[in-house]
């Protein structure tokens, strides 16, 4: 039971096919895999769609089983990932680099509470990092708490682009411009 399996569904085809088959799919795995800590990813929501679209309700429906399956079983747990729409790229379907590093965040988190391997008794002072681009603080992993998920991140309104602008070319300081 030292090990772990990450099960993380795609919203890709979530859509299309029914989620009672996924759902059974997933459960026969889940009682096949009884010898593992298995951690469950919700499907994130579809940004790229509107938030009471078809495909959002589906996905919340899917999730609401997941959870129902990590109760059943002692050796499955879920992790839920952040919904902000920061989290996610331009086109809104999939997670940004800040998006992953929550969510990886979260699992280790996770991993070490149920390794554990986090020592109450310790209490390292820990400090988060602060990304000036994004105005986002970001905790660092505190091992001092049993909590599975950070969740005193800010995120701003607004992000800021991540590319240096460019001060226009003069066409007058052009070499072609002389002849």
């Amino acid at each position: 039971m030292n090990d772990f399996l990450i099960i993380c569904i795609g919203t890709n085809d979530n859509d299309t096919k029914p989620t009672r088959n996924a759902i059974r799919n997933i459960t026969d795995f889940i009682q096949s895999v009884n010898h593992s800590n298995i951690i469950l990813i919700s499907v994130p929501y579809r940004h790229d769609a509107p938030v009471y679209s078809h495909v959002n309700n589906k996905i919340k429906a899917l999730n609401s089983k997941l959870l129902k399956l990590a109760k059943i079983f002692k050796h499955v747990n879920i992790i839920e990932p952040a919904n902000n729409r920061l989290l996610f790229t331009k086109h809104g379907l999939h997670f940004n680099e800040l998006g992953k590093e929550l969510l990886s965040n979260q699992l280790v988190l996770h991993i070490l509470s149920v390794l554990e391997e986090i020592k109450v008794n310790a209490n390292p002072i820990t400090l988060g990092w602060y990304d000036k681009n994004l105005h986002v603080n970001v905790p660092s992993i505190d091992r001092t708490s049993n909590a599975r998920t950070p969740t005193n991140y800010q995120l701003s309104t607004e992000q800021a682009p991540k590319r240096i602008k460019k001060l226009p070319v003069k066409r007058k300081d052009d070499f072609l411009w002389g002849i």
